[in-house]
């Protein structure tokens, strides 16, 4: 039996990509009050579920305290799909949507993964992706040039994985990058879309939490 998941972090998204949702459900009164929810959806859909009262009064440029919802499996299930990645990576849910966010919100959460700079760029354990020295500094210093002088690339969202670490905890799944260098020139808005994970169980959000 399917049931509903929760994204393990609050994002403070621009009420005006609030406003371009639809509402596709009505949900009852046990959500919490300070915050909207929007649903991502199999097909990559991501819908208003509740709190649409929030976004309508909401001036276009703030940002507004917003949790993410996905139907996922129980949640044993779950937790072992979640150590077992080839199969993990079958069940993850893509939106087609992307939202501005501040960035001081995001390293608030710690959702990266480590950083990421001109000294270690492109150095990845898995070798399809691994640069030699040369490349990855042309790469690297085109990226930060392209931030530097247009600022952040609206087209291209970072992609933020509800639930990735043991489907419990919120990481940054792609984008490390470009949040260091936004991080490095004071970017202060950047984009980014949800993808999610199984969700498995939500008790160990507090132990990752100690150690982030």
């Amino acid at each position: 039996m399917k049931q509903l998941a929760f994204s393990s972090e609050f994002y403070f998204i621009k009420a005006r990509d609030l406003k371009k949702l639809v509402v596709k459900e009505k949900v009852g009164a046990d959500f919490n009050d300070d915050c909207i929810y929007l649903k991502l959806h199999h097909d990559g859909q991501v819908t208003v579920y509740a709190g649409k009262e929030k976004i309508d009064t909401a001036p276009d440029d703030d940002f507004v305290k917003t949790r993410i919802v996905y139907v996922s499996f129980p949640t044993f299930i779950s937790f072992f799909l979640n150590i077992i990645k080839p199969i993990k990576r079958r069940f993850y849910i893509k939106s087609m949507e992307s939202f501005r966010v501040r960035l001081a919100d995001l390293l608030a959460a710690k959702l990266p993964r480590g950083e990421r700079n001109a000294e270690n760029a492109y150095q990845f354990n898995n070798r399809r992706y691994h640069l030699d020295h040369d490349e990855a500094q042309k790469c690297y210093n085109k990226l930060r040039s392209s931030i530097e002088k247009h600022g952040y690339d609206e087209r291209f969202p970072m992609y933020v994985m509800l639930n990735r670490k043991f489907g419990c905890k919120d990481q940054l799944l792609q984008g490390h990058h470009r949040i260091g260098i936004c991080k490095e020139l004071n970017v202060k808005e950047v984009n980014i879309a949800f993808w999610a994970a199984p969700a498995s169980f939500h008790f160990l959000r507090k132990f990752f939490k100690k150690r982030a």
